[in-house]
């Protein structure tokens, strides 16, 4: 008997290679696909799920209080997160709300597939090589400080600037959907509720410079 996967994850890219590489590998697994937070929760009344591939960056909601309502809902179903975002608080508060896993999206096929096998086989937490590489190298003094990339810094500086997604993505020659990913992950990486907390956290800790 098959098993089924609900892969709830906004890019269509991703998902649809989600769904061809897990169907494709020796699980005997059917993956069902929502864009965004509200349908999945909705896919849960209906369907049971063995695991849910959860992406942290949702457009309607974040990953962290889908699984908090999912767990709290159906306790025995297994989530996996997988995601670009890979912060010590964010796999902690991950963890914290029942998450069985975490994968980076940039991990080998073999490390997802081996994770699926993994949880699905109802063994203990499942942490992917870059989740494990990450959270070993980042030392305790610096733990409060999320790492930020050369981009995500770029993109900092500009939105407190007062530059618009838009603005950002011409100025960099990215799409505004790129931009809109960059601060969203910005947002969770540094906790803050909205961008103009985030610039304060930034400022604050000289993470960047506007004057």
């Amino acid at each position: 008997m098959s098993q089924l996967i609900l892969i709830v994850e906004d890019h269509p890219i991703v998902s649809e290679s989600l769904t061809r590489f897990i169907t494709d590998s020796d699980l005997n697994i059917k993956c069902l696909h929502a864009s965004n937070a509200a349908k999945g929760l909705a896919c849960l009344n209906g369907n049971s799920f063995d695991l849910i591939m959860l992406d942290i960056n949702l457009p309607d909601m974040n990953g962290i209080e889908f699984c908090k309502i999912a767990k709290s809902r159906f306790p025995d179903i297994k989530i996996l997160a997988i995601t670009t975002v890979a912060q010590r608080h964010v796999v902690e508060k991950m963890l914290d709300q029942g998450a069985d896993g975490f994968i980076l999206k940039t991990s080998d096929i073999d490390d997802i597939i081996g994770g699926i096998r993994h949880i699905l086989s109802g063994k203990q937490l499942y942490l992917g090589k870059g989740v494990k590489e990450l959270l070993k190298g980042i030392s305790q003094e610096n733990s409060d400080l999320p790492m930020i990339t050369k981009r995500e810094s770029e993109i900092l500086k500009l939105i407190a600037d007062g530059l618009t997604n838009q603005e950002i993505a011409i100025q960099l020659f990215i799409s505004t959907f790129t931009v809109d990913s960059h601060r969203k992950n910005l947002l969770l990486k540094f906790n803050a509720k909205n961008t103009a907390t985030l610039v304060k956290i930034v400022v604050s800790k000289g993470i960047i410079d506007v004057t």
